[in-house]
């Protein structure tokens, strides 16, 4: 279980810099912030899927649903390759 909450403290303080960078524009939040809106709901998730499908799932899911959300936003910014 601790090193469960290790990872995913880890994985939230990626998702919380990794969210800094998806947004566009101006961010009135500071970096402390952003990264504590990242733990939180990483905890979050993360304990949710842990329930639901178990302690490698929790850990895998939300860094998937992190790429997926990367190329969705990078493609609507132009960041990503275009569609062919």
């Amino acid at each position: 279980m601790v090193r469960f909450v290790i990872g995913l403290f880890l994985e939230g303080l990626i998702a919380g810099a990794v969210l800094r960078t998806l947004l566009p524009g101006e961010q009135d939040w500071s970096i402390g912030k952003t990264i504590g809106i990242g733990l939180v709901s990483w905890f979050l998730l993360g304990f949710i899927l842990r329930v639901i499908f178990g302690a490698l799932a929790a850990l895998v899911l939300p860094l998937l649903i992190l790429g997926g959300a990367y190329l969705f936003f990078a493609g609507r910014r132009g960041g990503a390759r275009g569609r062919r």
